[in-house]
């Protein structure tokens, strides 16, 4: 039965594994990109396979059976299993001291400029040194970057991450700044004897959609009203004057010297954020080179 099991539903297992460290069936629907019926499906289709029940739902939250905890630990290690199978196949495909292929590689919509420069002069060189070696980028969200990497669609991820997955690998890359802004029109701005607490309290937020700032931060707003998924749509909130939010602070510095936003307590409403590169715990020589490369370039 387990063979059966392993053998026609690694899907099923993939979204058991997303349930689990999702903390439920709702929540893991953005990262698997699958309606809450399909996972529901999928849940519902190993349990009876196994003929065992896997989660605990209801009023007292999301759980694990003890079945459950057992098949989470096997599928994370046949995860691993099958990241290193398809590390040992593509290698067959060129030799180790020339690389070829192609790296597939995705980030979050904004990094720090040191990080982009530094990414840019890591292309330049890639194709100059490795004319066989193919680069292709993709922007996402940090949940989209981990499955991409953990299912094996992407070979190497950049971002910051709210909640390290058991299965992958994380290398701290860079830090990075970022600050409450509002438009230099906003209520915000010419309020006198600004406190945290206001800011808390007395404005509409716009929140990142894939991550909580709260969990970084220390603040907890209570009018939040708005969602963005990328820098450049809680900019247009920003623009707009209607709320405040976070923004990275080489992102925003354009804008500050223009007058257009303006930093919201900055030496308060302040955190910093570490950016990772996400791996398979076994990655291919192209990407040990890429990041060797890259990290080469960032400053300490």
């Amino acid at each position: 039965m387990l063979h059966t099991l392993i053998k026609h539903d690694l899907k099923a297992l993939q979204a058991f594994v997303a349930i689990v460290e999702c903390q439920g069936v709702s929540a893991a629907q953005a990262r698997l990109n699958m309606s809450q019926s399909a996972i529901s499906t999928h849940l519902a289709h190993l349990e009876e396979s196994l003929g065992v029940s896997l989660c605990r739902r209801g009023r007292a939250g999301f759980g694990l059976t003890k079945a459950g905890h057992q098949l989470y630990d096997a599928c994370t290690l046949l995860l691993q299993a099958t990241a290193e199978f398809h590390r040992d196949v593509q290698n067959i495909k060129w030799h180790r001291s020339v690389l070829s292929g192609t790296l597939r590689i995705c980030m979050v919509d904004h990094m720090p400029d040191s990080f982009t420069q530094a990414l840019a002069s890591v292309i330049q060189t890639a194709y100059q040194r490795y004319p066989e070696l193919r680069l292709a980028v993709d922007i996402r969200s940090p949940q989209e970057i981990e499955t991409a990497v953990a299912t094996n669609q992407m070979d190497l991820g950049m971002g910051y991450f709210a909640n390290p997955l058991k299965n992958l690998r994380y290398q701290p890359m860079l830090e990075e700044r970022q600050n409450v802004y509002c438009h230099r029109d906003h209520p915000a701005a010419q309020a006198p004897n600004l406190t945290l607490n206001m800011l808390e309290e007395d404005y509409a937020w716009v929140k990142r959609g894939y991550l909580q700032s709260a969990f970084l931060s220390g603040l907890n707003p209570v009018q939040v009203t708005a969602t963005a998924y990328q820098m450049e749509a809680t900019r247009l909130f920003l623009l707009a004057g209607s709320h405040i939010g976070y923004l990275p602070q080489d992102y925003a510095a354009p804008l500050v010297a223009d007058g257009i936003l303006c930093a919201l307590l900055p030496q308060q409403a302040t955190y910093l954020v570490t950016h990772y590169a996400v791996t398979r715990p076994t990655p291919d020589p192209r990407v040990n080179w890429f990041l060797g490369h890259l990290s080469s370039l960032l400053p300490v």
